[in-house]
């Protein structure tokens, strides 16, 4: 599964910065092969690496389901996640997890940022739908508070949300998934108007992470074998 990690490019910060590109982009080369994987297999391929099969479990407590329900519409649940993932792929937003978790939350916060600027909800109303939800799953052990409160510490949310007004990116809950499945990661991406290089590559260069998190992720990194 993980072959193909350490061989992605690293993206170099501006000298004295710390940047989310250099060290929350996953170190899994998602990209190489962006002009001929098509979507279809590089949504597969990211289940696979991050062992996704079938559907999550249903959400519990019942008021979770408020949540994703707003968040999503009333989309069947498989469509949903369809979507999810696709807007993963496309964005660049992609993660495993055999990396420093906020790797994943980082991907998880900008893509909701995208997502809901996208599809213009307020700001602080997208804040509180994703970052609530974190919470509660919190509260579930099923994510860790730490690694949350670093999450807003690093401003991924609201800058994601903010390029995706700043460049008028297209509705990421409209993403014709079944028309661009044949379709090569790169060239799908031109048709709905992102990098071919994906928005994380591109957004994640102009997020300077603070010294304190920037430190701690170096050396989450060196745990995993990989120096940043």
């Amino acid at each position: 599964m993980n072959s193909r990690l350490e061989s992605a490019p690293i993206n170099q910060p501006a000298p004295g910065r710390d940047t989310a590109a250099q060290l929350l982009l996953s170190s899994y080369d998602w990209e190489s092969d962006r002009e001929t994987i098509t979507l279809g297999d590089a949504i597969q391929r990211f289940r696979d690496v991050n062992g996704y099969v079938g559907l999550p479990v249903p959400a519990k407590p019942h008021f979770l389901k408020l949540f994703r329900k707003l968040i999503n519409g009333s989309r069947p649940p498989e469509e949903i996640y369809l979507v999810h993932d696709a807007s993963h792929v496309l964005t660049g937003t992609t993660f495993t997890h055999n990396e420093p978790p906020l790797v994943l939350l980082a991907g998880e916060a900008a893509e909701q940022g995208l997502y809901f600027a996208s599809r213009g909800v307020p700001k602080a109303a997208g804040w509180i739908l994703f970052y609530g939800g974190a919470f509660v799953e919190c509260a579930r052990r099923i994510a860790s508070f730490r690694q949350v409160g670093r999450g807003i510490q690093a401003g991924i949310f609201n800058q994601a949300y903010e390029y995706a007004r700043r460049t008028r990116l297209n509705n990421l809950f409209q993403i014709p998934v079944k028309e661009l499945w044949s379709v090569p990661v790169a060239e799908a991406r031109r048709r709905l108007g992102m990098p071919e290089q994906g928005v994380a590559a591109e957004m994640y260069r102009s997020i300077t992470l603070a010294p304190g998190i920037a430190s701690a992720l170096r050396k989450e990194w060196r745990g995993f074998g990989i120096e940043r």
